[in-house]
This record gives C-alpha cells, sequence and structure tokens, in this order.
C-alpha cells in the first residue's frame, strides 16, 4: 500500500489501541487515514489526511484539505495537501494528554463524519551524554559504536532513537530508527550506558548511493520517549517494511492505530533529548578533502 509508506515516512520527520490498522495488499475498498505527533519541541506540528490505494493501483493518493480539524479544541490551518498544522510555537507537555478531532464529509453526503482520538506524552528522559566507542579495531575501516548515556525511570519505558550527520537525517527511513523497550528483564531503573548505532567511513544511504565521514563531522543523537500506542505502530510497521510475512503466506500482520470513526491511522506523542559529538582524527576517521 504505497500511502503506507508516505504515511511512515511523515511520522518520522514529525512511533491502548481501540482499533487495529489493516496493512494490506490488495485492492481492497479505499480508507480514510489519519496520522500526526505531538512532541516536547516547539514547531508546528502536523495532522496528515490521505486515503489508501491499493498496493497494484495506479491512482495517485488522495488527500484532504477541507477538513476542521482541532487539538484540544484549538483549529489547526491547513497547508493544503491534506496537511494541518499548529502554531509554530506549540510543545507538547511531558503527562499531558491531547485530544485530536477531525470533521469531514468523506463519504460525500454532505453530513461531516467526526475521527478522533486522544494521545499522552510520555515522561521525558534526559540524555546526559553520546560517546563512541571502538567495536571493530582495523586500521583501514575502523566501526565505532554510539553509546547513550542516561538514566532510565522505574516502569516500563518504551523509546526510539535519530541518527543525525551533520545536518543530515540518517534515520529518515524507518528501516534504521531505533526502537527498544526497557522493563523488568532489562535496564529498568538503571542508569543506561547502551550502544544503539555503529558508524565508520562509509555508510550505506541508499542502494546506489553511500555517504563518508571525516572528521569534524558532527554527529546527533536524538533520544525519544515514545508513548505506548507510537510505539506499538512502529514496531509493527518495521516488522512489515522488513518483509516479515513469508510470500503468499497471507496478509501482512495488523498495524495498530487510534483514531475512532472508521479510520486507519496514529495519534501519538513523544519526548526529544538530543546530544551530539565530533568526530575527531584520533577515531580513524580522515580529513575532508578541498573542494576542487
Amino acid at each position: 500500500m504505497r500511502n503506507f509508506f508516505i504515511l511512515i515516512s511523515c511520522l518520522l520527520l514529525c512511533a491502548a489501541c481501540t482499533e487495529r490498522m489493516d496493512i494490506t495488499t490488495d485492492n481492497a475498498a479505499p480508507r480514510l487515514v489519519i496520522t500526526g505527533c505531538i512532541t516536547t519541541e516547539a514547531m508546528p506540528h502536523i495532522i496528515s489526511i490521505s486515503q489508501t490505494v491499493g498496493y497494484f493501483g495506479n491512482e495517485e493518493v488522495k488527500t484532504y484539505s477541507d477538513a476542521i480539524v482541532k487539538i484540544n479544541d484549538v483549529r489547526l490551518h491547513s497547508l493544503g495537501s491534506g496537511q494541518y498544522a499548529t502554531a509554530a510555537s506549540f510543545v507538547g507537555t511531558p503527562g499531558q494528554t491531547y485530544a485530536l478531532d477531525v470533521e469531514l464529509d468523506y463519504d460525500g453526503n454532505g453530513i461531516p463524519e467526526h475521527y478522533t482520538a486522544e494521545t499522552t506524552v510520555p515522561a521525558m528522559h534526559v540524555l546526559d551524554s553520546v560517546s563512541l566507542q571502538l567495536a571493530i579495531s582495523t586500521t583501514t575501516d575502523p566501526v565505532w559504536a554510539i553509546f547513550v548515556h542516561f538514566q532510565d525511570q522505574p516502569g516500563p519505558n518504551t523509546y526510539g532513537a535519530h541518527l543525525y550527520i551533520n545536518d543530515m537525517q540518517y534515520t529518515s527511513k524507518i528501516q534504521r530508527y531505533y526502537v527498544n523497550v526497557f522493563g523488568e528483564t532489562t535496564a529498568e531503573g538503571q542508569y543506561i550506558n547502551f550502544p544503539v548505532f555503529s558508524i565508520r567511513r562509509e555508510l550505506n544511504w541508499d542502494e546506489d548511493e553511500k555517504i563518508h565521514l571525516y572528521t569534524g563531522d558532527n554527529i546527533t543523537f536524538e533520544l525519544n520517549e515514545l508513548n505506548t500506542v507510537y510505539y506499538d505502530f512502529l514496531r509493527a510497521a518495521k516488522r512489515e517494511i522488513s518483509g516479515g510475512n513469508p510470500l503468499f503466506a497471507g496478509p501482512p500482520a495488523n498495524v495498530p492505530g487510534n483514531i475512532s470513526g472508521g479510520a486507519l491511522g496514529v495519534f501519538g506523542a513523544y519526548t526529544i533529548s538530543r546530544k551530539s559529538v565530533i568526530l575527531e582524527e584520533k577515531h580513524g576517521f580522515p580529513q575532508r578533502p578541498e573542494e576542487p
């Protein structure tokens, strides 16, 4: 389903379910899709409204720009192409619950339907620092693990992590986005010194494109504490995209969402904490070549 991948990309640029989100590979009847997230960073927060298309469909993804969209009774303004934005000063508060309300005449009968969801911003976990530790020692291509250091709070905590190289988001694809849960059998309530990503002089970017790391490059790690609905959604979506279902084994497993009223999608929330480290010559990264 093509717009499922668009949905994931939008969420990554933004991870108790009341409904199951079916990701099918046939040409089933179109369904409304509503997606968005609340974060703890001041920025326009986007709610996207579109319609599913079949995996083998040739039609363009349909979007809806005539809806009335509100978060906690404050109306969002339409950006066009099915996107609605909060004010740029909007910031999610840890512990606070936010209510999404969408009014849209989806079936075209002249009577608007209502679609709702609630999401609570989880507690903030603040990074103390990130560090590089040598994982594979070679003179030609050493591998360094990126360790995170912070205090985990008691109780199960669901985490996500982004990685930025200078001003590029390396985890713009969901396959690279990191998710994990720390609970009773792992590191609940402990001080965390944990490897998350690994880097080397040359990294794959796309199938036919690589990026090279040099001394002086800035590596930024972003820790996200994900609320349950967003964690469940991202974990299931990663499993679907990675091909966890055998060929001819039937429809893919359900991907959970929390939008009421018959729509698919997710209204999630997560916190943001970032720390950076500069690559140095001692790490084995070369000097950046001069521009010709």
